[in-house]
């Protein structure tokens, strides 16, 4: 796999989570010290237009919203709070929104990829996630069990379509709908995995298909999901090595997939070596 490009982020804290926008132009970098860093690629070059503090301690999870919002960045973290900012002509962020109703540690949060509805999901250690979307000029929540023992991560099968999972061995597909005015949740689908595998991340190719891992004692483990032609849910492992494996992650081709371990080690697989 061929290194684009090195990026010299000059960051003194750790680096807990970074993500590119819709057009791969600027880079989310969130950090241990709960600052956000900025960075954007001009004329070629990458570097580092803006900074703000967005958390009292770690950010866990950064999501960037669909370009014809603005766009806006979503973080969330050790305090248990969800925050929006707006990128401005100038590259400030300006601080647009504050969620906070969860009552524990906040590990992620996702914005739906529509281009029409600005809604975002988050998910926290007591296990629920709140959904929140922007209508009728204002922001709306609602607040939902989700998975015993913590929600670890949120993706979108496409507008309005979730998928959550945890450590209780559960991963869940949701729908939102708006109906009168108000927001409606549904998890029709609770899907056990009978591994007793921890699922730490997950990661949606499209609608159809989706990638998670986690591991069963000291083993990683990635599993694919398909919706088969009974449109029912049915998975299969396709990645095993003896290591804990705690981020997954498709490219924005969907060619590949990345998967992260306990010590920050990535392995690159294609999607050829497990359609085989």
């Amino acid at each position: 796999m061929e290194e684009i490009e090195k990026i010299s982020t000059e960051i003194s804290e750790d680096i807990c989570d970074l993500e590119t926008d819709f057009y791969c132009r600027k880079l989310a970098v969130g950090s241990s010290s709960g600052k956000i860093y900025i960075f954007e690629n001009i004329n070629k070059i990458t570097s580092k237009v803006s900074e703000v503090i967005s958390h009292f301690g770690p950010i866990y999870k950064l999501s960037w919203s669909h370009p014809n919002f603005g766009p806006i960045l979503a973080s969330c973290g050790f305090d248990k709070k969800v925050n929006l900012f707006k990128i401005e002509q100038n590259s400030k962020l300006e601080k647009i929104y504050e969620n906070d109703m969860h009552d524990n540690i906040v590990k992620t949060v996702k914005f739906s990829p529509s281009s029409k509805n600005l809604l975002f999901v988050s998910g926290d250690l007591n296990g629920n996630i709140i959904v929140c979307d922007y209508f009728n000029s204002k922001f709306n929540t609602q607040k939902v069990f989700a998975h015993d023992y913590g929600v670890n991560a949120i993706d979108f099968l496409d507008d309005n379509n979730f998928v959550t999972c945890g450590n209780d061995n559960t991963i869940k597909i949701w729908n939102y709908s708006q109906e009168n005015g108000n927001a409606v949740i549904k998890s029709d689908i609770a899907l056990k995995d009978e591994s007793n595998m921890s699922t730490m991340d997950l990661s949606c190719k499209d609608n159809k298909h989706f990638v998670c891992c986690g591991y069963s004692g000291n083993e990683g483990i990635i599993y694919l999901w398909e919706l088969n032609e009974e449109n029912k849910w049915e998975s299969r492992e396709i990645y095993r090595k003896d290591e804990k494996f705690e981020k997954v992650r498709y490219n924005v081709e969907h060619t590949c997939i990345a998967v992260i371990n306990e010590n920050g080690e990535e392995n690159v697989i294609m999607e050829s070596e497990f359609n085989k």
